[in-house]
């Protein structure tokens, strides 16, 4: 029980001491410099102080290949413009913290001395350290979820506005502008950003294709890119491209609806069998022993 505050007062004392040790490159970031952000959930407004602190000292010891896979982590989630690779870093950080701090406190609070228990507290603390990572992975999950199912809807409405007799970049912004808000509207809100600052539309598609890393938008982005290059018709095209998202969407259904009566087929083992086999012998039990049925062992 000591050894685990001693460890867990070591590891806040690391982390405090992490500007100290590493060489300071800039200064503190000024209010205006975090405008490109959007609004932070509740837990991060509440961390933004020490993550404002300390980033900069971090971010100067990450290596550019460690601070790209962050990154390409960020965007695949949507959280690229909610904290930055070195703040991500931190929060892991302090996500082990309270970890160890947790484990230490429930082990003296409850008095733990059954070894199981003990292995289990302290097994908290990579479990803590992963969380992050665990919960970026969910939210990518989610969001390219959401993302497949909105995307053919908006094939469909960017379709309709180039037959209506607009550009590509107009049918774009038709088509935001149409759509709920969500990843989709979000990543091509960022495309139209990108193109109106000078950005080609073939590298503003491969930069929306590598954020969203789903095989369906990487072919979009292909698709128009060759059209673009080969002079085809666009329309055609786009046109080709939602049909072909639209029954990728119905297979998709039609798999999640085949793999439903194998996922309900544990609860029913596990739960509804034994239930019915209860309700079905307890009679029959019953009136075995009012027989005298106990007497013949």
């Amino acid at each position: 029980m000591f050894f685990a505050m001693i460890l867990a007062g070591l590891s806040c004392t690391l982390v405090l001491l992490i500007p100290i040790a590493l060489p300071r490159r800039n200064e503190p970031v000024s209010e205006r410099e975090h405008t490109w952000r959007d609004e932070l959930p509740l837990f991060l407004r509440l961390l933004r102080a020490p993550l404002q602190w300390y980033s900069p000292a971090v971010d100067s010891s990450l290596s550019p290949q460690r601070r790209e896979i962050i990154q390409s982590q960020l965007n695949a989630a949507g959280a690229a413009y909610l904290v930055s690779p070195a703040e991500f870093v931190i929060l892991r950080r302090l996500a082990s913290i309270a970890g160890v701090l947790i484990a230490a406190v429930a082990a003296f609070i409850l008095q733990l001395r059954d070894p199981l228990y003990l292995a289990m507290a302290v097994g908290l603390a990579p479990l803590s350290y992963l969380y992050p990572d665990l919960r970026l992975r969910e939210l990518t999950k989610q969001r390219q979820s959401r993302f497949e199912k909105e995307f053919p809807f908006f094939l469909d409405v960017l379709v309709l506005a180039m037959k209506a007799g607009l550009n590509f970049t107009a049918a774009v912004e038709q088509a935001v502008s149409s759509a709920r808000s969500g990843p989709v509207q979000q990543e091509f809100s960022r495309y139209l950003r990108e193109s109106r600052t000078g950005v080609s539309r073939r590298v503003a598609l491969d930069r929306v294709a590598e954020r969203v890393m789903l095989p369906s938008v990487t072919n979009f982005a292909a698709s128009v890119v060759q059209a673009e290059q080969t002079g085809g018709s666009l329309g055609d095209v786009l046109a080709d491209q939602a049909r072909q998202r639209r029954q990728e969407r119905f297979v998709r259904a039609e798999k999640l609806a085949n793999q439903a009566p194998v996922k309900m087929l544990f609860p029913l083992i596990a739960l509804l069998f034994p239930i019915t086999f209860i309700i079905i012998g307890f009679p029959i039990v019953i009136q075995l022993l009012e027989a005298g049925a106990l007497s013949l062992f």
